[in-house]
């Protein structure tokens, strides 16, 4: 897998009787040693340095191996799925990930700083342990959805403020990223309910990690849940923009016609007195006020078509 960082660390907590192992952008010979120290299956090894596309979860005697994807908001625009692999022991956790996940550093701050004042540990076994880390990843997708939202609130402004084409491209970046969040977060609900009802077997963690569980997931359908209202929203924004630009044009096209038609009276008289025939055929022409005649003619014409429109309401 490739890094996407310069930073290759491995930061080990001890939280009472668990260890929790999280490897950042691992080199083979860091992930090799962290294997064997668990005694973990060389086939997860191969899994870990190469990207996968979809959750998967596999299960083994003492530990459990999960693979999910944590979509995030790109700088640049857009958004991207950032993969953490999971394997849970009985005692133990091990994450790894090859990119910078902003949520696992500051957990892992918070733990520094507890572990410095030496506050009581909380989270002293591993199904708290890993509460606690999913917690934190759906808490970033949730503040992120939130500034979502709040950019969605300004395109709504500006849907209202006469700014239709601005809005447009801001509706479909804010749209893109967030299809890119709801369907990371749908593809988690399968492969997490997995994991976690095979963590609450008498081999792992037992029925006392049902409350952990639902926690998990009540974190998951809270976020996704959220995601997909801010979804609508957008969709509707999206209607209500391209009704309103609709309509801006069709406004455009009704003041071009209504142009066009006041001004064809005009038109058609010029053509018709500058016709290049005898001049008995052409009455005014030679009038002493034949030129004000015209003018008044076809200011006369176009009133009437103005008039007309005016009729009809189409004014």
């Amino acid at each position: 897998m490739r890094c996407y960082t310069y930073i290759r660390m491995i930061t080990r907590h001890v939280r009472g009787k668990v260890t929790w192992v999280d490897m950042e952008c691992p080199t083979p010979e860091e992930l090799q040693s962290v294997m064997a120290e668990f005694d973990i299956d060389t086939r997860i090894e191969e899994e870990i340095v190469s990207p996968t596309p979809y959750p998967i979860v596999v299960g083994f005697p003492k530990y459990l191996y999960m693979i999910l994807h944590f979509p995030t908001a790109e700088v640049t625009g857009g958004a991207k799925n950032q993969e953490i692999d999971f394997i849970v022991g009985k005692h133990f956790l091990i994450t790894a990930r090859y990119e910078v996940i902003e949520s696992i550093h500051n957990l892992q701050r918070v733990f520094e700083a507890e572990e410095l004042i030496g506050m009581p540990v909380s989270d002293s076994t591993t199904s708290e342990l890993l509460e606690r880390i999913m917690r934190r990843l759906y808490g970033a997708i949730r503040q992120e959805a939130e500034h979502i939202a709040t950019t969605l609130e300004h395109i709504e402004r500006d849907i209202f403020s006469n700014r239709e084409r601005q809005a447009v491209r801001n509706i479909s970046e804010a749209s893109r990223i967030l299809l890119r969040f709801d369907t990371a977060l749908h593809r988690h609900a399968e492969s997490l309910e997995v994991f976690l009802t095979e963590l609450q077997t008498p081999a792992f963690f037992g029925k006392g990690f049902a409350t952990n569980a639902a926690h998990i997931s009540a974190h998951r359908d809270h976020v996704a849940a959220l995601v997909a209202s801010y979804k609508a929203v957008a969709s509707e924004l999206r209607q209500t923009n391209d009704s309103l630009l609709n309509t801006s044009q069709n406004d455009v096209m009704k003041t071009l016609t209504i142009m066009t038609f006041v001004t064809f009276p005009p038109i058609l008289l010029a053509g018709l007195f500058g016709m290049n025939i005898e001049p008995q055929f052409l009455p005014i022409v030679h009038h002493p006020m034949g030129f004000s005649l015209i003018i008044l003619l076809m200011l006369f014409c176009s009133l009437l078509v103005y008039l007309f429109f005016r009729v009809k309401h189409w004014l």
